[in-house]
């Protein structure tokens, strides 16, 4: 293979490795985080912490409130990882082991409670055999797990939590006769996470931390049902535990009041980076805030090298993410699959790619590509709450269900300083001036 041949290999598959390593999916992973984490969220981190000492026995169950994507469970994934030397701790996406269709209060606290005893057996905690066996047996029973499904093997060496995990997620019946089971008697469910917690807080020596990840993808019907009509359940058990909701959740008044009076604390919201000044953000002169800017930046280069860029590009796709990392991700990606296509166009007509970068080009066409996915679900009244939020910084009315609709499915984007304020998705705004609702 010639040098020139060469060259053009390496430089597609730089450009496939950049693809990969734009996955939308939070840096769980040790490795992950070793290959693409950057630290920015230390004052988070510091406030969480906090909160967790300061909790006390009948003010121990915290909300966590984010936009979509905007990097709340890398954050907490983090942040068990800080705690576990103190804490007994528990992390886990509720949406890697129940559709999100099905969940419910009832299978979040059986799911809590098949995840502490998963850890205590892989750790090794020393919880007494007879404590193991019951506890065991009261999850056979529930879930009428027989004898014979264990194909013979040894009571001790089958891993009834693992097939309990797989269950939860692939068996729709049996998530039914859990629903079925604890709705007639959620007592027996709520008094077994505590016994649970009990033996693990003795035979350990930690008090517990449960941090449950993804409610906040849920639809905000789905919300209401959990965190209004049953989240008296939630705060039964007597640990430490960090639930997730999404940002609109907070917008309303009903279920914002009910989840601080029921839980004595404020709801803990993770701000977006805020790339701009409020009155910075429209204008054509604005520069964007300095350190933001760069950690965007440098979140990018994490996953995809700053040569695979024409000049002016990466820059131009911060500014585009509105300061929310799943966007900043989502629009790399797409420049990414659009270049690989180019480059097999090009390879195909002999051409040299050794030097092939994204360029405004590929770019343009990425962002028009996103842009149109997002505009065609737009409704006659959605695009005017846009407009008003694009003009006010914020809709006439920031309770309608329209509008949180929108900022759910961040085509809104919150931000917070001294004031929480409004603006629209970067790729909306131009929707907005093609469509010449807005100047520019």
């Amino acid at each position: 293979m010639s040098e020139a041949s060469l060259a053009s290999l390496a430089r597609s598959e730089a450009f496939q490795k950049a693809f990969q390593n734009l996955q939308l999916q939070p840096l769980v992973a040790d490795q992950d985080w070793k290959n693409f984490g950057v630290s920015y969220n230390d004052r988070c981190l510091a406030e969480l912490e906090q909160l967790v000492e300061d909790s006390t026995e009948s003010d121990n169950q915290f909300i966590f409130a984010g936009h979509r994507g905007c990097g709340k469970s890398t954050v907490l994934a983090e942040f068990a990882k800080m705690m576990r030397d103190r804490y007994f701790t528990v992390f886990f996406s509720i949406a890697d082991l129940i559709e999100s269709y099905s969940i419910n209060h009832i299978n979040i606290l059986f799911t809590m409670a098949v995840q502490l005893m998963a850890k205590a057996e892989a750790e090794k905690i020393a919880i007494s055999p007879s404590k193991i066996n019951a506890f065991r047996n009261w999850f056979k029973t529930r879930t009428h797990i027989e004898e014979a499904s264990v194909s013979g093997e040894a009571e001790v060496g089958f891993d009834l939590f693992g097939l309990l995990k797989t269950k939860l997620k692939t068996d729709a019946k049996m998530r039914e006769e859990i629903k079925t089971e604890f709705s007639k008697d959620l007592r027996d469910l709520i008094d077994t996470i505590n016994n649970i917690a009990t033996e693990i807080r003795l035979a350990s020596g930690q008090p517990i931390l449960a941090i449950i990840d993804d409610l906040d993808k849920l639809e905000l019907t789905q919300i209401d049902e959990i965190f209004y009509r049953n989240l008296k359940s939630l705060l039964e058990p007597n640990f430490i535990v960090i639930y997730t909701i999404p940002i609109a959740t907070i917008r309303d008044t009903r279920l914002k009041s009910h989840l601080e009076t029921e839980t004595s604390t404020n709801i803990y919201v993770m701000p977006v980076l805020k790339l701009f000044a409020k009155n910075d953000s429209h204008r054509p002169d604005g520069q964007p805030v300095p350190d933001k800017f760069q950690t965007l930046l440098q979140i990018l280069h994490r996953r995809v090298v700053p040569d695979l860029f024409a000049e002016g590009v990466a820059e131009k796709i911060v500014l585009y993410s509105g300061g929310v990392n799943r966007e900043l991700i989502r629009i790399a990606k797409e420049c990414c699959r659009l270049m690989r296509v180019e480059l097999r166009v090009q390879q195909r007509r002999g051409a040299d790619i050794s030097q092939a970068q994204i360029n405004q080009t590929i770019l343009q066409e990425a962002l028009d590509s996103l842009r149109n996915e997002m505009s065609i679900t737009l409704g006659k009244s959605d695009r005017e709450i846009l407009e008003q939020t694009y003009f006010n910084y914020q809709p006439d009315d920031p309770k309608a269900d329209e509008f949180l609709n929108l900022l759910h499915s961040l085509y809104v984007i919150e931000y917070r300083n001294k004031e929480s304020w409004y603006d629209v998705h970067p790729l909306l705004i131009d929707q907005l001036r093609i469509e010449q609702r807005i100047g520019g």
